[in-house]
């Protein structure tokens, strides 16, 4: 007789398989799952920014909103194909900045002084962060959302742009000239 540990290591299926396969029968992960993140993060929101008024005498109307905007979300598939697609990159992006945040850590940085005080090094770090995983994403994604698309091609440099030599050496020299300009001030006007 077969007891059942020998049949789950033979067959390759843990007792975690067959939940996580009941539960994307079941829907929770294309239906459920975003439902909440959205019902959450626009609840958060609106009570945070008080744009509907004080917390505390809003919260039956935002709760309202967010649980509409929820399910107009879900009941939109390319949006909810686009979610499934881009959480998974999103959470991979962060456990790598938390990976290098604790090899600079080791070396000696001290964060709590640098989320403090933000800087222009900061921004800039994670407006490229953003349009790196925007690219990365548009491209998972395919045509299903056209616009990020169309940016992740041109980004990896899959769309043509015909410029002309003599406006590609203006722009290149513009960007030289306002950024040389933009540190200059920065430099001058940053206090220490």
């Amino acid at each position: 007789m077969v007891d059942a540990f020998q049949i789950t290591q033979v067959t390759g299926i843990g007792p975690f398989d067959n939940v996580l396969a009941l539960l994307q029968t079941f829907g929770f992960f294309r239906v459920v799952l975003p439902f909440l993140l959205v019902f959450s993060i626009v609840y958060a929101v609106l009570q945070k920014t008080k744009v509907l008024g004080e917390p505390d005498r809003t919260k039956t109307i935002s709760s309202i909103i967010a649980l509409v905007m929820a399910f107009f979300f879900i009941a939109y598939t390319p949006v909810v194909n686009a979610i499934a697609v881009l959480l998974p990159q999103a959470s991979f992006l962060l456990i790598v900045i938390v990976l290098i945040m604790m090899i600079l850590a080791l070396i000696g940085v001290k964060f709590e002084t640098v989320f403090e005080k933000p800087s222009m090094w900061m921004l800039g770090l994670a407006v490229i962060v953003g349009v790196i995983f925007l690219a990365l994403a548009g491209n998972a994604l395919g045509p299903s959302v056209p616009t990020l698309y169309a940016f992740s091609q041109f980004a990896s440099g899959q769309i043509a742009v015909d410029i002309p030599q003599e406006t590609q050496a203006f722009l290149v020299a513009l960007l030289i000239v306002v950024g040389f300009i933009g540190f200059t001030i920065f430099a001058v006007t940053r206090q220490d």
